[in-house]
This record gives structure tokens, C-alpha cells and sequence, in this order.
């Protein structure tokens, strides 16, 4: 049998290396969390699917997916990458800044969807930049209001 060598023997003022720093839990962020619920309900309906059709694909409950569109629950990469796939959007687009996230009661989101898909029935290109201008000017943001039409009036 040969022999396994050992290894060599400390000397007596060596001192062990120092233990790998450990990473903090991060706490919780309850703005992420419900920010990241809004955009998965936004694109929710969008592809015009309930939570418990979202839910079914996923492998998850319709209560789950509430949870995590009010932001109660944090969501899982892989859950998240499944809601992704079931929606048939790129799971970065959760994280998109560019995507306005809803902030707001959850019946502004599914206005705010009625709208715009109304909007874009609209055929003739004017009438859709003074609806969107009329949006302005109800809204009271006059500033953007001169920018759809050009002169300042719907």
C-alpha cells in the first residue's frame, strides 16, 4: 500500500486564516415588492388572463398570485420567470424602468388599460393626438398639452 503524505504540521505561532465574511440578509423592501406586484398584475391584464388562469399555468394558487400582485409575498426568480412565460413577456421587463408601474388603486390599472386600448382603435391619427391632449388638459398638465398638438389648444 503506498502511502498518503500528510500535511505539514503548523507551527505552533500560525494563526488560522480568517472565516469568509458572511453576507447580511438584505431586509425586506415592501416599495419593491409592491412595485414588482403591479407591473405582474399590469401585464397580467394585458394578456387578458385571470389569476386563476395566471395561477393554473404557473403551478401556483389564484390566492398566491394575489399575494404577490398586492405585494404581500415576495416572489421566487423561478416563480417569477414561470409568470413571465405564462404572460409571454421577457421576465426583465418586471424589472424595466421604463415601464410605468402602477402605484395607484388597482381599478386605475384596469381603466388605464381600457383606455389606451380605446385610444388605439382610433384610426384617424389627429383625432387620437387631441384625445390625448383633451387626457392633458383634464389632467391639468397643461405643459404637456402643447407638445401633442403643437400650438398649445386641443
Amino acid at each position: 500500500m503506498a502511502r498518503v503524505p500528510r500535511a505539514p504540521k503548523k507551527a505552533a505561532g500560525d494563526q488560522p486564516p480568517p472565516a469568509p465574511e458572511r453576507l447580511k440578509r438584505v431586509k425586506r423592501n415592501p416599495e419593491f415588492d409592491i412595485s414588482l406586484g403591479a407591473r405582474i398584475r399590469a401585464a397580467r391584464l394585458a394578456a387578458h388572463m385571470s389569476q386563476g388562469a395566471l395561477g393554473q399555468a404557473v403551478g401556483i394558487s389564484f390566492q398566491q398570485v394575489q399575494k404577490y400582485e398586492l405585494g404581500r409575498d415576495r416572489v421566487a426568480v423561478s416563480t417569477l420567470h414561470a409568470i413571465a412565460v405564462a404572460l409571454g413577456v421577457h421576465a426583465g421587463s418586471f424589472f424595466d424602468e421604463d415601464m410605468p408601474a402602477a402605484t395607484g388603486p388597482i381599478p386605475d390599472v384596469k381603466a388605464v388599460i381600457k383606455l389606451g386600448q380605446r385610444i388605439q382603435r382610433v384610426r384617424d391619427p389627429v383625432v387620437a393626438k387631441r384625445l390625448l391632449a383633451l387626457a392633458d388638459m383634464l389632467a391639468g398638465s397643461e405643459d404637456e398639452q402643447s407638445t401633442v398638438t403643437g400650438d398649445g389648444a386641443p
